[in-house]
């Protein structure tokens, strides 16, 4: 299969977690009536608490929490990037994405290796950071899995690029009032990397919302504005071959120009 059906469901948060993960669940029940291959849920999407706070709201892999998406993959048969939730793993809370197939198994799960310690704002306060990259194969698609202020960092990108990636899934909480950041980014991964880039954004007063996916040439296929709900991005990942042959960045790059500190 070369097309691909990729939505993305985009939720303002509130201080009721229950309300919170009600409204998800809502959304992805609506969703799946629209047949897509791939269902992704933003960043935090059951709280977005401070760092400090997210002990509170953790919960561990295979919890009854992460197994009810679990059961939902199943029952719709879909593939689901599940946002992020607080990982409780021994002493440490990790900032999770998990990754089901459409048979409800565990395909993967990423750890945000990137903390936002920036604008003031310490996640490393209380999340402990992920120590590598994923690459999950969902009915034949090749995607990289990335979380929020991971788009500011290319390098992540460029590595999934290079190990063969059709498209970089990116939940995300990113914060207002930097909706120009966020779409420069995102429109920025993509042509550098020649791939897709597929987000899922938290909206309101707190975040940009904008989720949206964009193509190998840093344009997108489709985009949200600020209101709840979803969307579907239709892409085919032969598009990545032509754009390649006509913009060859991955084999015209010098491999002797790193990074390296005096």
């Amino acid at each position: 299969m070369r097309k691909y059906r990729l939505c993305g469901i985009q939720v303002e948060t509130g201080e009721d977690r229950e309300a919170n993960v009600a409204k998800t669940l809502g959304f992805i029940e609506r969703a799946a009536r629209r047949k897509p291959d791939v269902i992704v849920l933003p960043e935090m999407f059951e709280m977005a608490a401070k760092p400090e706070e997210a002990h509170a709201f953790s919960h561990q892999l295979g919890s009854p929490f992460t197994e009810r998406f679990s059961d939902l993959a199943r029952a719709h048969s879909v593939n689901i990037v599940g946002g992020t939730f607080f990982e409780r793993s021994g002493d440490h809370i990790y900032n999770t994405a998990v990754v089901y197939g459409r048979d409800g198994s565990v395909l993967g799960a990423y750890r945000k290796m990137h903390l936002f310690d920036a604008f003031h704002y310490g996640e490393s306060k209380g999340i402990r950071r992920g120590d590598g990259p994923l690459i999950v194969q969902l009915d034949g698609l090749k995607a990289g899995i990335a979380v929020c202020y991971d788009i500011r960092f290319p390098e992540i990108f460029r590595d999934y690029a290079v190990r063969g990636a059709d498209v970089v899934i990116l939940p995300a909480a990113y914060f207002q009032p930097n909706h120009d950041h966020w779409t420069l980014n995102i429109r920025s991964r993509a042509l550098d990397n020649t791939l897709f880039i597929m987000t899922c954004n938290q909206t309101g007063d707190r975040f940009v919302g904008r989720s949206m996916t964009v193509g190998p040439w840093g344009i997108p296929v489709a985009s949200m504005g600020m209101e709840e709900g979803f969307y579907i991005a239709e892409i085919d990942i032969d598009l990545i071959r032509k754009v390649r042959r006509k913009l060859p960045f991955l084999e015209n790059r010098r491999y002797d120009v790193v990074p390296r500190e005096e």
